[in-house]
């Protein structure tokens, strides 16, 4: 499945562990996690976002492999919603991963773990909407998560950058200012910033529901 996928040039000796990650040495990298139960618009658009304001040379979207703060019968299976990442994530800029499957990587602080384990000279940001951002205290050894990669958030309605919801990760990271978005990637942590674009309402439970609907 990844090497399939990699749209990058796999002769280039910049690239190393080439067969898991089409990463390049000293590149910088989006990770943007999730059940993308299902894929859809919006996470396009977060990574398409992402990718300019943080100069970014590319988005890796993390299909996870379940997501322990959820219900399992609330999602589909694993194949269903890698391949609707691949479908929606059309662009040689992102790349659709089936990592912590291969790694058998529950969390994503063992995930980001690993990954930094493996390419160690390359700068990552972990991309969260602010959604999951507000519940971040709910994650395996957040503190310790947020002490390991730099955070970029995009807003989602109700979670907006000024909302006390987000108060918890501001306590525990540095927010640096938008003007320094730039150089993000190459911030130490723990630090936050948050991606300006365009709030959307849409989301997976919303599109679940509209496809059960139809289906009943």
């Amino acid at each position: 499945m990844f090497v399939e996928q990699v749209k990058h040039d796999l002769s280039d000796d910049k690239l190393v562990n080439k067969s898991i990650l089409p990463i390049r040495s000293g590149s910088r990298i989006g990770l943007f996690g999730g059940t993308f139960n299902p894929a859809h618009e919006w996470h396009q658009e977060v990574s398409k976002n992402a990718l300019k304001e943080l100069k970014l040379d590319l988005i890796i979207w993390l299909v996870s492999a379940s997501n322990p703060l959820k219900e399992e019968k609330d999602n589909f299976n694993f194949q269903d919603r890698y391949a609707s990442a691949r479908e929606i994530a059309q662009s040689k800029d992102f790349f659709v991963s089936d990592f912590e499957i291969k790694f058998q990587t529950k969390y994503s602080i063992d995930t980001v773990t690993k990954i930094k384990e493996l390419y160690p000279d390359v700068n990552f940001v972990w991309i969260m909407g602010s959604d999951c951002a507000a519940e971040i205290h709910k994650w395996k050894n957040w503190e310790q998560f947020l002490d390991l990669i730099p955070v970029a958030i995009y807003p989602r309605p109700e979670y907006e950058i000024e909302s006390k919801k987000l108060n918890i990760i501001k306590e525990k990271a540095n927010q640096i200012d938008l003007k320094q978005n730039h150089e993000f990637a190459t911030f130490k942590p723990p630090v936050i910033t948050f991606i300006p674009g365009p709030m959307s309402h849409i989301s997976s439970s919303l599109i679940r529901k509209i496809r059960k609907r139809g289906n009943a």
